[in-house]
């Protein structure tokens, strides 16, 4: 059974639907698994990249850092796969993450803010 998206979103001026498909905390950090429909081109081609990067705060006031993610294309190639992971792992108090992610393409950066449960 396919889990329901936790947020979808147009971006990049209506040319590509983000979708966080999960929120996983783990000890030391958080990750956030997304899709991006229709595929951003990969790193070989000659369009310019696709850099996303994250940036989140709790209902708490605590920061996170930005610590690194990955993507590439999904096996039927219809869509981009990736994750972003931020770190420390928030409090066992912390209800919701503010989260920013900017996508960085072509010396143009757009952030997409979005509110995020820590537990269902």
């Amino acid at each position: 059974m396919t889990r329901a998206p936790l947020l979808t979103l147009p971006i990049l001026d209506g040319g590509y639907e983000l979708t966080i498909r999960k929120l996983k905390l783990q000890d030391d950090s958080f990750t956030i698994h997304y899709s991006i429909t229709p595929a951003v081109p990969d790193a070989d081609s000659a369009a310019p990249p696709f850099l996303p990067f994250l940036e989140a705060k709790d209902d708490l006031g605590n920061e996170y850092l930005d610590w690194g993610g990955a993507y590439g294309p999904s096996p039927d190639g219809i869509r981009t796969e990736g994750s972003l992971t931020g770190q420390p792992a928030p409090p066992p108090e912390a209800q919701v993450l503010l989260v920013r992610i900017t996508v960085a393409q072509d010396s143009r950066e757009t952030a997409y803010d979005m509110t995020l449960r820590t537990h269902a």
